[in-house]
């Protein structure tokens, strides 16, 4: 795969949902087509029911377009998502409350085919990674929210990812632990990864990002990097306009 290719592609992507009451059809996604850059944070911006979810979902093999195409990291979603290219954190993780997070990881890694040896280094790794070694043999019960979070996101790196997919990563975490979880996620650009995600919280993402790509009812109303959103008078700016389009 060249390395100018973009990590993640999608063409004129759609999604529709079975008819309301009035057999009327319901749009989540209108058309839209993305590319995001190898070694890039994009950042999906948008009210609830913009279609951010939704977009990631599809990416991740988790639901299917109606129509378009997706690619991501040169195969289909299902494929990249099989071959651990991949991987998804959703705004909710379920951890188990009462399994050190060394185990849980390092059963997650047999389950996907490693040996018990093997299992342990990929947990270690993954947890050095989001800065819980010393807290590998607590369970997800006795971490604070922030922790938990964290360890979801180790739970995305085990299997070594190109691509990240993560669903309001920060969202119901206090100011420290937004920060720690934006600072992981700017080392896993550095490490050369890709990562997507999705939030309402404007303010805090044109430091973060590199391109930022805002959705309204579904469709593609804004798609630019730093500068672009500077010009734009910054992402709240160019929400409220679109809202009021």
């Amino acid at each position: 795969m060249s390395s100018l290719a973009p990590a993640v592609r999608i063409e004129r992507l759609t999604k529709s949902y079975a008819g309301d009451w009035r057999g009327r059809t319901q749009r989540a996604l209108d058309s839209v087509t993305l590319h995001v850059a190898r070694g890039t944070i994009c950042a999906l911006v948008g009210a609830n029911g913009s279609g951010k979810s939704t977009t990631l979902k599809i990416c991740a093999g988790l639901a299917h377009a109606t129509s378009g195409s997706c690619e991501v990291d040169g195969r289909k979603p299902a494929v990249a998502a099989r071959e651990g290219r991949v991987a998804y954190l959703p705004e909710e993780t379920i951890l188990p409350d009462f399994v050190a997070a060394s185990e849980f990881l390092a059963s997650l890694a047999m389950i996907g085919g490693c040996s018990r040896r093997e299992a342990r280094e990929a947990a270690a790794r993954a947890l050095a990674q989001v800065g819980l070694s010393a807290l590998a043999e607590r369970a997800a019960a006795q971490l604070s929210k922030g922790q938990r979070q964290r360890l979801g996101l180790a739970q995305a790196l085990l299997r070594d990812p190109a691509v990240l997919l993560l669903d309001e990563p920060t969202s119901g975490l206090d100011v420290r632990a937004q920060v720690e979880v934006r600072s992981l996620l700017v080392a896993q650009r550095a490490a050369g990864r890709t990562v997507v995600l999705s939030s309402h919280d404007a303010p805090h993402l044109e430091e973060l990002c590199d391109r930022f790509v805002v959705l309204e009812r579904g469709r593609l109303v804004f798609e630019g990097d730093r500068a672009a959103v500077a010009a734009r008078g910054g992402l709240e700016q160019i929400q409220l306009e679109a809202s009021e389009a």
